[in-house]
């Protein structure tokens, strides 16, 4: 007997949306996607009728900020971590995310509002729960601020010790990347500093320490050896890509504008953008518009940054207002991560062999609502509307 049938399905594969289509579940693997009808259900221990819902791949979130959110949604309120952790899973699975890298920063001191949670024990902790009984597929991206040189050894102690399978190197110095000088000091100007205090600011901010190139060559080094993707951030010049590939960055996130997402392409890397810059229609610092970078071919992979539930619904926007046809647009935050994750032998695509990570979208409502979410063929998480009595 197979382990799962849903018949009456629109299929989104990665070159067509297959109307009226079933897919046939076992061993928790893609086993067949077939065009008929006449299917026997009782060979099947599970059968879903889809009604006619999009079936996609499930989403697979390379980069999202939200348990660091989770655990302190507000200055002086620590929740409990594994709370945390469980909660913001459950909901991640109902907005259609079934393998996620929860991204948690190192050596950020500008961002360090956990005074009493040291990182080394918050990075244990999230990976422990990672590797327990969960609803989808955790894994850990450490966000390395380059400025942290204190946590060198501790950067390198938590690759060994299994604690991450993404790496990124930031630098929010004021002056480059997404902060540029003039921003900051606006920014500072809005925080009531004369014009000697900001000119002192800035000069400090431009001589803070930074790791070497050697250190972060030596970073990558051992990310390679257990095969840890590693991503660049905020590059904002084709100067910044070509150094950070050099270092060993086989990922591009989140380029500042045009010319350096251009670069990373023509080097090869993947190009990764946020989901809430696409939903909201802008970067929020005004940087680089996600949408036009995508119809512009220079950003090929989508992660939620901020906010999971962007992913879905960037993703149906993107097809509804012609941007890409659906199946190019559920590819940015499925087939193009796994790709860019290492993963994609396994997941990322409704194809014969691959994990059944799968999701079935409901549209009657014209916007898109998860209602199965299927981590290898089981039902991780079910969602349905009241029926017209009980309105």
């Amino acid at each position: 007997m197979k382990d799962l049938l849903i018949q009456n399905a629109q299929i989104v594969s990665p070159e067509a949306v297959i109307a009226d289509a079933s897919l046939i579940v076992h061993g928790g693997l893609i086993e067949a996607i077939l065009d008929e009808k006449s299917i026997n259900r009782d060979h099947f221990a599970k059968v879903i009728d889809a009604q006619g819902q999009y079936l996609l791949p499930g989403i697979i979130d390379i980069h999202t900020d939200a348990i660091e959110k989770e655990i302190h949604p507000r200055p002086g309120a620590n929740f409990p971590i594994e709370v945390a952790f469980r909660e913001l899973e459950r909901r991640m699975s109902g907005c259609g995310i079934t393998t996620v890298f929860h991204s948690i920063y190192l050596g950020y001191y500008a961002a360090e509002d956990y005074g009493e949670i040291d990182r080394r024990l918050l990075f244990n902790q999230i990976n422990e729960l990672c590797r327990s009984h969960t609803i989808i597929d955790n894994r850990i991206h450490l966000r390395f601020e380059i400025t942290g040189v204190e946590e060198y050894q501790t950067c390198l102690d938590l690759i060994e010790a299994g604690c991450v399978q993404m790496l990124s190197f930031m630098d929010h110095t004021p002056g480059q990347g997404q902060y540029g000088m003039d921003k900051y000091s606006k920014y500072l100007r809005a925080q009531g500093k004369t014009e000697a205090e900001i000119e002192i600011a800035c000069a400090e901010s431009l001589q803070q320490e930074r790791l070497s190139e050697a250190q972060m060559k030596t970073i990558s080094s051992v990310c390679r050896q257990y095969k840890i993707p590693i991503a660049s951030h905020d590059d904002d010049n084709p100067g910044k890509v070509a150094s950070m590939h050099r270092i060993g960055a086989t990922i591009c996130e989140f380029p500042i504008n045009f010319e350096a997402a251009q670069h990373a392409i023509e080097l090869g890397m993947p190009t990764v953008g946020g989901a809430s810059n696409v939903l909201r229609g802008g970067s929020l610092s005004g940087n680089l518009n996600v949408q036009k970078a995508i119809e512009a071919r220079l950003i090929n992979t989508l992660c939620s940054d901020y906010y999971p539930p962007a992913i879905l619904h960037a993703l149906f926007k993107l097809e509804k207002i012609g941007s890409l046809r659906l199946p190019e647009a559920v590819q940015l935050a499925t087939l193009s991560a796994a790709k860019a994750s290492g993963m994609a032998n396994e997941k990322g695509s409704i194809e014969f062999g691959k994990e059944a990570d799968l999701i079935l979208v409901d549209l009657s409502t014209g916007i898109p609502v998860v209602t199965h979410t299927f981590l290898k063929g089981k039902i991780v998480a079910q969602a349905g509307f009241r029926t017209a009595a009980n309105l």
